[in-house]
């Protein structure tokens, strides 16, 4: 990642269950809290969008909605440079190939960033946890075709520019580890609608 007002994984198009969390983080202004911290901001949000990615020739259209309320706690101290999110997420998304073949994408989840300890020269190691069912596949009768659940904890390095504005450069994960089914983290809708 580049300069980024946010520290979340990048919409990797249709692999994964990342993409459809990160459409529904990306909507939500957020860069990042801790103990010691103040509320920055608090927003309540609600977004219809669209785009299209390629399955090898075949393109798949993606229409969706997202909602939810985030918040960033803001740092004291030797904190003062980092930015702590806090997002409750609900989305769905209806993915369509030209066939009219259909995959539903949805997830209802708890993004906080929960912890940041300074390494020096602003860059921090941000904790995060994400709690819920993020990434729930239906096709288009409605029969459940993966449905994650649990936590996913990460940590990464993040530079935060030692400034009083959200956002800086990732550096490097640290650490992600998965509790709970998330047979979703290797799931790609080309392997049905390709």
């Amino acid at each position: 990642m580049d300069q980024v007002g946010a520290r979340r994984p990048d919409r990797a198009g249709h692999h994964g269950w990342a993409p459809a969390i990160v459409v529904a983080i990306l909507a939500a202004v957020l860069v990042a809290g801790s103990a010691s911290a103040t509320v920055g901001f608090r927003d309540r949000y609600a977004e219809d969008y669209a785009f299209t990615y390629q399955c090898g020739a075949v393109e798949i259209s993606v229409v969706g909605h997202v909602e939810g309320l985030s918040q960033v706690r803001v740092g004291k101290g030797e904190f003062a440079t980092a930015f702590f999110a806090h997002d409750n997420f609900a989305f769905s998304e209806t993915h369509t190939n030209p066939d009219g073949d259909v995959l539903v994408i949805s997830g209802n989840g708890l993004f906080q960033e929960t912890r940041a300890v300074p390494l020096g020269d602003n860059q921090f190691a941000f904790s995060s946890r994400l709690a819920g069912q993020p990434f729930i596949v239906r096709d288009g009768d409605g029969n459940l075709v993966v449905r994650d659940r649990g936590v996913v904890r990460q940590t990464i390095i993040f530079d935060t520019l030692g400034d009083d504005t959200p956002g800086g450069i990732f550096v490097e994960d640290v650490s992600f580890e998965v509790a709970g089914p998330h047979d979703g983290l290797g799931f790609d809708t080309c392997s049905i609608l390709g």
